[in-house]
């Protein structure tokens, strides 16, 4: 067993913080953070599809997620839970600042 504490991403370093990454020749399981600031789109340009199933937990704040299309497909918040499929398309305005803990599952 190994046990950490949740901490986000300081203010110097990338969005993102990896706090487990797990990997075998069956499975690979990333659990970290996300903190997002208010105004930032995510990804900067375009949409990011990543190759891993996606649960998580928005801790505070709010974003507008979009179609690729650049419509609104809904606004996600503090205290939801989110499932995004591999290859799912996915993109963002970040409306309060956002602190997300999220697991990437292959």
């Amino acid at each position: 067993m190994e046990l950490k504490k949740i901490t986000y991403p300081l203010q110097n370093e990338y969005y993102n913080k990896s706090i487990f990454h797990i990997k075998n020749e069956k499975l690979e399981i990333q659990f970290g953070t996300v903190f997002l600031k208010k105004g930032t789109r995510i990804p900067e340009n375009g949409f990011t599809k990543h190759d891993s199933h996606e649960i998580s937990i928005i801790q505070k704040g709010k974003i507008e997620m979009l179609h690729e299309d650049g419509s609104l497909k809904r606004y996600i918040q503090g205290g939801d839970v989110i499932y995004i499929e591999a290859l799912e398309a996915q993109a963002g305005n970040v409306i309060e600042d956002t602190s997300i803990i999220y697991t990437l599952i292959k």
